[in-house]
Formats: C-alpha cells, structure tokens, sequence
C-alpha cells in the first residue's frame, strides 16, 4: 500500500495483517515499527534516516534495501529485502527479534516516559 500525503500510520501498523513496513526510517516511524513488532525494509533518504536504517539492521527488527553504485534503489532489490523480510527463513530472526523488543517497550508501558518528564519538569523549575 502506498499513501500520498497523510495517512493513519500507527493504526495502520497495529492491524495484524502487517507483516513488515517499509520505511524511510524517520524516527517517528522507526519508533512507531518497534512499538507495533513490525519488521522494517529500511529505504533511507536522508537526514536522520541513514542512521536510524543502520541501527534497525544493527538491532536486527529490520533490512535495509542496497542502493546501487549512482546511489539509485532498483526494483529486483527492493522485491528481494521485501521477499527477505517477510518470506525468507532467514527473515525469521527479523520477524521475531521485531515482536520481541515490542513485548519489552509495551511491558514498560509509559513508566519510563513519565520519569523523563518529571526530570524535565524539576530542571525547568530549578532554574
């Protein structure tokens, strides 16, 4: 499925007929994919998402697509990452490392977030 402009991309990614996403690796999106276990095809721009692409592959929840030497992604690769991530028996890693670190951010729940925030709050009050 492909969307031009906005559409509801955490809803999207929770329903359970998703098997993998693939992303530009935005951070937004990254953290979205790790919250809902959905295994990431990485097809970085640039900014921030070369990065985040190199840290999903270094965390194993994801594979990036190989761009070629004038730096372009050619159709054969990005159906073979695709095909890798979510067919693949080597994919499996992916698929379950993905559905493990969700169980671990879903099982801390917002304790930590709200730890942050009241450290946030004290050293704005403590000027």
């Amino acid at each position: 499925m492909v969307i031009e402009g906005w559409a509801p991309q955490a809803t999207i990614l929770q329903h359970p007929s998703i098997g993998g996403f693939v992303s530009h690796c935005g951070w937004s999106s990254f953290m979205e994919s790790m919250k809902f276990g959905v295994p990431i095809i990485a097809m970085p721009m640039h900014i921030d998402q070369p990065m985040n692409a190199r840290l999903v592959e270094y965390i194993r929840i994801g594979v990036e697509a190989v761009r070629d030497e004038d730096g372009k992604l050619q159709s054969e690769e990005i159906a073979n990452t695709i095909r890798k991530v979510l067919v693949e028996e080597s994919g499996e890693d992916v698929r379950n490392k993905a559905k493990e670190l969700s169980e671990k951010m879903n099982a801390k729940g917002d304790e930590e977030r709200d730890g942050v925030v009241e450290e946030l709050v004290s050293l704005c009050s403590n000027k």
